[in-house]
């Protein structure tokens, strides 16, 4: 059996318009265990691919560094094995810059609805209610944010369709004004992690967070030695000199980071962090939001060890220590879950004030 998922994604990030076609080629036997399956993504010229082939229960991809657990179902075969079996629960892999494992579960609750649970790597889960059609396949989902799916028609699916900015879509607007202390007052399902930069604290309106380039944060600290505050500036500055700012280009992957010659804030980030730990400079990278005027929007950065101290470390605005517009969400390495994780954080701030 040979089972093909095509998806495109078409969307401005302020003024660069891009388009990103993925394509999930999955074989599997009649028994819906699956033999290979292949994941290629296609922006502009660039076009990346990778390829998970089984053998006996074991899996083995293309990608370095990618870990897939003996006898991992793919994601695009589960609905089928739960309209086979009423229910999923096992191991899974799923497309995410490449392959993603997690553990998932797929429960029903009542007549044509489940409940479906994933856990990822970095203490990430994510929840949804399933509504099964008549033919015993999804027909709407409704994730644990509230975002509802509904499948939609072959004609519909082929349908024009306008080009929605991201950036605007997804900031968060600041109300009030900003006062000389720096501090945001957050609503939402947040833990803030205590990177450096930052000060969180509960309060009846919310998760209070005072901004500032001087706040050390609370990280663990790192193997002592000599300052690598220097070092870490050039590198940033080389970083910088390497790489031209442009949302329309593809973003870079924790692999192809040290080739990258534009994007965003997460190649800028990947690819100064792909330095930094070759020199021996343990270095986190931050998934967050950024103040830009009277809004949040989502970026990237980094944290550094500098041998006494962890600084952040914003590259694509050249700031080492950076600080005093950055909201850390997550934090954790540089890496496919980490950058997962983090994804999955930035969706749980509901709204934001100044103090």
């Amino acid at each position: 059996m040979h089972l093909r998922r095509d998806e495109l994604m078409r969307f401005s990030r302020g003024d660069a318009d891009v388009e990103l076609a993925t394509a999930i080629d999955v074989d599997a036997d009649t028994q819906l265990h699956a033999l290979r399956v292949r994941w290629t993504e296609r922006s502009g010229e660039a076009t990346r691919t990778a390829d998970a082939i089984r053998i006996g229960e074991a899996w083995r991809a293309s990608l370095p560094a990618i870990d897939i657990p003996a006898g991992a179902t793919p994601s695009e075969l589960v609905p089928l094995i739960v309209r086979r079996d009423g229910a999923f629960a096992g191991p899974v892999f799923l497309p995410a810059r490449g392959f993603i494992a997690g553990a998932g579960r797929i429960e029903p609750v009542a007549p044509g609805r489940s409940i479906a649970r994933l856990a990822l790597p970095g203490n990430v889960t994510a929840e949804a209610t399933i509504d099964r059609g008549a033919d015993g396949m999804p027909a709407r989902v409704v994730d644990g944010d509230g975002v509802i799916a509904i499948r939609a028609s072959a004609a519909e699916a082929r349908a024009d369709f306008p080009a929605l900015d991201l950036v605007a879509a997804t900031a968060v607007p600041i109300d009030g004004t900003r006062h000389a202390q720096n501090a945001l007052v957050l609503d939402g399902n947040l833990a803030l992690p205590p990177v450096p930069g930052q000060r969180a604290a509960t309060s009846p309106s919310g998760i209070a967070v005072v901004l500032g380039a001087e706040l050390p944060g609370a990280l663990p600290a790192g193997e002592p030695g000599r300052d690598r505050g220097a070092d870490i500036r050039e590198l940033v500055d080389e970083v910088r000199a390497r790489v031209t700012p442009d949302l329309g280009a593809p973003t870079a992957t924790p692999r192809d980071a040290d080739a990258a010659t534009a994007g965003d804030c997460t190649t800028f980030a990947l690819a100064y962090a792909a330095l930094a730990t070759r020199r021996g400079i343990a270095t986190r990278v931050v998934t967050g939001l950024r103040v830009d005027g009277d809004r949040l929007v989502r970026h990237r950065w980094a944290v550094s060890w500098t041998g006494r101290a962890w600084i952040a470390v914003d590259a694509a605005f050249g700031a080492a220590p950076a600080g005093g517009d950055l909201v850390g969400l997550a934090v954790g390495d540089a890496d496919d879950a980490g950058l997962v994780a983090g994804d999955a954080a930035l969706g749980h701030v509901r709204s934001a004030s100044w103090k």
